[in-house]
């Protein structure tokens, strides 16, 4: 049988703990050895898909590192600067929380699609856009002193 971690790896599962951790989430509502032989299942169950598919032929040979993501779009950055308006200086811990299943389960829709397209990981490294700095036509008029 091997390791947990040979397991995963064979069956294509992310090195990272938030990879790994999405993995084993499924199947947290079970109890401690009814959890590790429902992932372990599910585990050979992928590993015996992807030996199929390589057998047939096709393979689909993961998204290498180096490979871009497509860019966030509009609606996801207004999305993402909104979480973390409404979340403060942690937003990222929330919203890297509820992706994993656990509260506030406030992440649906385009945080959602973000999180299947990018992941986790991504969100550790993304940053909110820096304001724009207002034109001076754009800007309240200064009030004089008084």
């Amino acid at each position: 049988m091997g390791t947990i971690g040979e397991l995963e790896r064979l069956a294509g599962i992310g090195a990272s703990l938030p990879e790994r951790t999405a993995f084993w989430m499924q199947f947290h509502h079970l109890d401690g050895p009814a959890c590790l032989k429902a992932g372990v299942a599910e585990l050979n169950r992928l590993i015996a898909e992807k030996a199929a598919t390589v057998a047939a032929g096709k393979t689909t040979a993961p998204r290498p590192r180096w490979e871009k993501l497509p860019p966030v779009t509009a609606e996801e950055e207004q999305a993402l600067e909104a979480y973390a308006a409404r979340h403060g200086r942690y937003w990222k811990s929330v919203l890297n929380r509820v992706w994993m299943g656990g509260p506030p389960h406030d992440d649906a829709g385009t945080l959602r699609r973000l999180r299947n397209s990018h992941g986790p990981t991504w969100l550790q490294s993304y940053r909110l856009p820096k304001p724009q700095h207002l034109e001076k036509s754009d800007r309240p008029p200064d009030r004089p002193d008084t």
